[in-house]
Protein backbone atom coordinates (compact mmCIF):
# COMPACT_ATOMS: atom_id res chain seq x y z
CA UNK A 1 0.00 0.00 0.00
CA UNK A 2 1.14 3.52 -1.15
CA UNK A 3 0.53 6.02 1.34
CA UNK A 4 1.01 9.85 1.06
CA UNK A 5 1.52 11.78 4.21
CA UNK A 6 -0.19 15.05 3.69
CA UNK A 7 0.87 17.78 5.59
CA UNK A 8 -1.13 21.30 5.13
CA UNK A 9 0.83 24.38 5.68
CA UNK A 10 -0.93 27.81 3.96
CA UNK A 11 0.40 30.91 4.49
CA UNK A 12 -2.91 32.63 5.85
CA UNK A 13 -3.85 32.47 9.14
CA UNK A 14 -6.45 35.16 11.69
CA UNK A 15 -5.24 34.64 15.32
CA UNK A 16 -1.43 34.29 14.81
CA UNK A 17 0.27 35.49 11.59
CA UNK A 18 2.65 32.84 9.92
CA UNK A 19 1.65 30.07 12.21
CA UNK A 20 3.13 27.82 10.72
CA UNK A 21 6.82 28.76 10.88
CA UNK A 22 6.01 30.38 14.16
CA UNK A 23 8.66 29.69 16.97
CA UNK A 24 7.81 27.00 19.40
CA UNK A 25 11.27 26.26 21.82
CA UNK A 26 13.48 27.72 18.89
CA UNK A 27 12.15 25.75 15.98
CA UNK A 28 9.10 26.42 13.37
CA UNK A 29 5.88 24.90 14.55
CA UNK A 30 5.81 22.91 11.33
CA UNK A 31 9.44 21.37 12.29
CA UNK A 32 7.59 18.96 14.80
CA UNK A 33 5.47 17.63 12.08
CA UNK A 34 8.29 17.18 9.74
CA UNK A 35 10.02 15.48 11.88
CA UNK A 36 7.82 13.26 12.72
CA UNK A 37 6.87 12.32 9.45
CA UNK A 38 10.35 11.66 8.30
CA UNK A 39 10.30 8.83 11.14
CA UNK A 40 7.74 6.95 9.75
CA UNK A 41 8.95 4.24 7.64
CA UNK A 42 7.37 3.36 3.07
CA UNK A 43 5.48 6.74 3.49
CA UNK A 44 5.91 9.77 0.86
CA UNK A 45 5.76 13.44 2.64
CA UNK A 46 4.32 15.80 0.84
CA UNK A 47 3.64 19.81 2.31
CA UNK A 48 1.02 21.82 0.43
CA UNK A 49 1.44 25.37 0.86
CA UNK A 50 0.58 28.48 -1.11
CA UNK A 51 3.97 30.18 0.87
CA UNK A 52 7.41 30.04 -1.01
CA UNK A 53 8.86 30.84 2.29
CA UNK A 54 7.27 27.36 4.22
CA UNK A 55 8.05 25.52 0.94
CA UNK A 56 11.74 26.27 0.70
CA UNK A 57 11.91 25.57 4.75
CA UNK A 58 10.49 22.22 4.33
CA UNK A 59 12.42 21.48 1.87
CA UNK A 60 15.30 20.67 4.40
CA UNK A 61 13.14 17.57 5.16
CA UNK A 62 11.58 16.44 1.82
CA UNK A 63 12.24 16.40 -1.57
CA UNK A 64 12.19 19.34 -3.58
CA UNK A 65 8.95 19.86 -6.23
CA UNK A 66 7.71 23.08 -7.52
CA UNK A 67 4.34 22.53 -6.53
CA UNK A 68 2.76 25.18 -4.69
CA UNK A 69 -0.87 25.31 -3.94
CA UNK A 70 -2.92 27.44 -5.52
CA UNK A 71 -4.50 30.57 -3.79
CA UNK A 72 -8.14 29.66 -4.46
CA UNK A 73 -7.50 26.63 -2.22
CA UNK A 74 -5.74 28.60 0.26
CA UNK A 75 -8.14 30.98 1.48
CA UNK A 76 -9.81 30.98 5.03
CA UNK A 77 -12.65 28.90 3.70
CA UNK A 78 -10.95 26.49 1.89
CA UNK A 79 -11.49 22.88 2.50
CA UNK A 80 -8.79 20.58 3.04
CA UNK A 81 -9.77 17.46 1.33
CA UNK A 82 -9.84 19.86 -1.97
CA UNK A 83 -6.19 20.49 -1.31
CA UNK A 84 -5.65 17.01 -0.96
CA UNK A 85 -7.22 16.06 -4.10
CA UNK A 86 -5.37 18.79 -5.98
CA UNK A 87 -1.94 17.09 -4.76
CA UNK A 88 -2.85 13.75 -5.75
CA UNK A 89 -3.85 15.03 -9.42
CA UNK A 90 -0.49 16.80 -9.58
CA UNK A 91 1.73 14.05 -7.96
CA UNK A 92 0.47 11.53 -10.86
CA UNK A 93 0.62 13.94 -13.38
CA UNK A 94 3.89 15.61 -12.35
CA UNK A 95 5.74 13.07 -10.73
CA UNK A 96 3.80 9.84 -12.16
CA UNK A 97 3.27 8.83 -8.31
CA UNK A 98 -0.31 7.15 -7.51
CA UNK A 99 -1.59 6.39 -4.11
CA UNK A 100 -3.75 3.62 -2.31
CA UNK A 101 -4.46 5.97 1.03
CA UNK A 102 -3.79 9.52 2.40
CA UNK A 103 -2.09 10.28 6.03
CA UNK A 104 -3.31 13.97 7.12
CA UNK A 105 -0.95 15.04 9.79
CA UNK A 106 -1.85 19.04 10.38
CA UNK A 107 1.26 20.79 11.77
CA UNK A 108 -1.42 22.79 14.26
CA UNK A 109 -1.34 19.59 16.18
CA UNK A 110 2.17 18.62 17.29
CA UNK A 111 1.86 16.57 20.34
CA UNK A 112 2.21 12.70 18.65
CA UNK A 113 2.96 9.15 19.50
CA UNK A 114 5.26 7.93 17.13
CA UNK A 115 4.67 4.41 18.31
CA UNK A 116 0.59 5.02 18.45
CA UNK A 117 0.81 6.04 14.95
CA UNK A 118 2.86 3.25 13.70
CA UNK A 119 0.64 0.55 15.31
CA UNK A 120 -2.51 2.62 13.69
CA UNK A 121 -0.86 2.33 10.68
CA UNK A 122 -0.22 -1.72 10.77
CA UNK A 123 -3.65 -2.24 12.10
CA UNK A 124 -4.92 -0.10 9.07
CA UNK A 125 -3.20 -1.71 6.57
CA UNK A 126 -3.83 -5.52 8.03
CA UNK A 127 -7.43 -5.16 8.71
CA UNK A 128 -7.77 -3.76 5.16
CA UNK A 129 -9.50 -0.53 6.85
CA UNK A 130 -11.24 2.51 4.37
CA UNK A 131 -10.64 4.85 7.29
CA UNK A 132 -9.65 5.78 10.28
CA UNK A 133 -8.94 8.48 12.74
CA UNK A 134 -7.30 9.19 16.27
CA UNK A 135 -8.89 9.99 19.42
CA UNK A 136 -8.32 10.81 23.14
CA UNK A 137 -10.35 10.26 26.71
CA UNK A 138 -12.41 13.45 26.43
CA UNK A 139 -11.27 15.72 29.93
CA UNK A 140 -14.26 17.65 29.73
CA UNK A 141 -16.91 15.65 30.65
CA UNK A 142 -20.17 16.14 28.00
CA UNK A 143 -22.83 16.42 30.67
CA UNK A 144 -20.81 19.42 32.36
CA UNK A 145 -20.68 21.15 29.00
CA UNK A 146 -23.07 23.93 28.27
CA UNK A 147 -23.94 26.35 25.84
CA UNK A 148 -24.50 30.11 26.45
CA UNK A 149 -27.23 32.36 24.82
CA UNK A 150 -26.86 35.62 26.50
CA UNK A 151 -28.17 35.32 29.50
CA UNK A 152 -29.60 31.45 29.39
CA UNK A 153 -27.94 28.60 29.35
CA UNK A 154 -28.48 24.70 28.29
CA UNK A 155 -26.81 21.49 28.59
CA UNK A 156 -24.84 20.58 25.38
CA UNK A 157 -25.86 17.10 26.13
CA UNK A 158 -28.19 15.67 28.46
CA UNK A 159 -27.85 12.32 30.85
CA UNK A 160 -30.23 9.97 32.14
CA UNK A 161 -28.63 9.81 35.58
CA UNK A 162 -30.32 12.29 37.72
CA UNK A 163 -27.16 12.91 39.33
CA UNK A 164 -23.64 12.66 38.86
CA UNK A 165 -21.71 12.83 41.83
CA UNK A 166 -17.77 12.49 40.86
CA UNK A 167 -15.09 11.42 37.71
CA UNK A 168 -15.50 8.08 38.47
CA UNK A 169 -18.79 8.16 38.01
CA UNK A 170 -18.67 9.06 34.49
CA UNK A 171 -19.18 6.58 31.36
CA UNK A 172 -15.70 5.67 29.85
CA UNK A 173 -17.01 6.02 26.32
CA UNK A 174 -16.55 9.98 25.40
CA UNK A 175 -13.50 10.74 23.41
CA UNK A 176 -12.39 13.65 21.56
CA UNK A 177 -11.12 13.64 17.69
CA UNK A 178 -7.98 15.04 18.56
CA UNK A 179 -6.29 16.26 15.06
CA UNK A 180 -2.82 13.77 15.34
CA UNK A 181 -3.73 11.94 12.30
CA UNK A 182 -6.33 10.75 9.82
CA UNK A 183 -5.84 8.37 7.35
CA UNK A 184 -7.84 6.98 4.76
CA UNK A 185 -7.92 5.15 1.49
CA UNK A 186 -8.62 7.38 -1.76
CA UNK A 187 -11.33 5.47 -2.90
CA UNK A 188 -12.60 6.45 0.41
CA UNK A 189 -11.89 10.14 -0.39
CA UNK A 190 -13.68 10.08 -3.15
CA UNK A 191 -16.86 8.57 -2.32
CA UNK A 192 -16.96 10.55 0.61
CA UNK A 193 -15.05 14.23 0.37
CA UNK A 194 -14.09 13.68 3.89
CA UNK A 195 -11.69 11.83 5.94
CA UNK A 196 -14.32 11.08 8.72
CA UNK A 197 -17.74 9.42 7.83
CA UNK A 198 -19.78 8.37 11.06
CA UNK A 199 -19.77 4.59 11.80
CA UNK A 200 -17.66 4.20 8.51
CA UNK A 201 -14.84 5.05 10.01
CA UNK A 202 -12.58 3.19 12.13
CA UNK A 203 -11.86 4.61 15.81
CA UNK A 204 -8.29 4.52 16.81
CA UNK A 205 -8.18 4.72 20.69
CA UNK A 206 -4.75 6.88 21.63
CA UNK A 207 -3.25 5.95 25.30
CA UNK A 208 -1.97 9.67 25.18
CA UNK A 209 -4.05 12.05 27.34
CA UNK A 210 -2.87 15.58 26.44
CA UNK A 211 -4.38 16.88 23.15
CA UNK A 212 -3.59 20.46 22.11
CA UNK A 213 -4.76 21.81 18.78
CA UNK A 214 -3.29 25.47 18.48
CA UNK A 215 -5.50 28.01 17.83
CA UNK A 216 -4.15 30.98 19.41
CA UNK A 217 -1.43 32.00 22.02
CA UNK A 218 -2.22 30.17 24.70
CA UNK A 219 -2.39 27.15 22.90
CA UNK A 220 1.48 28.22 21.30
CA UNK A 221 2.91 28.42 25.29
CA UNK A 222 0.97 25.23 26.59
CA UNK A 223 2.10 23.06 23.53
CA UNK A 224 5.93 24.19 24.15
CA UNK A 225 5.89 22.37 27.39
CA UNK A 226 5.35 19.04 25.71
CA UNK A 227 7.45 19.55 22.86
CA UNK A 228 11.41 19.44 22.83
Amino acid sequence: MKILCFIPARSGSKEIKNKNLTKINGKPLIYYTLSFAKKIKNIYVFVSTDSKKIKKYCEKFIKKSNYLRPKFLSGDKSLIIDSVFHALSWLEKEQKLKFNAVMLLQPTSPLRDLNEIKKAIINFKRKKLKSMIAVTHMKEHPFECIKLNNNNWNYIAKSNKKKITGRQDYEKNYFFIDGSFYISKVSFLKKYKNFTVRNKTKIFIQKKTISIDIDNNSDLKMVASFLK
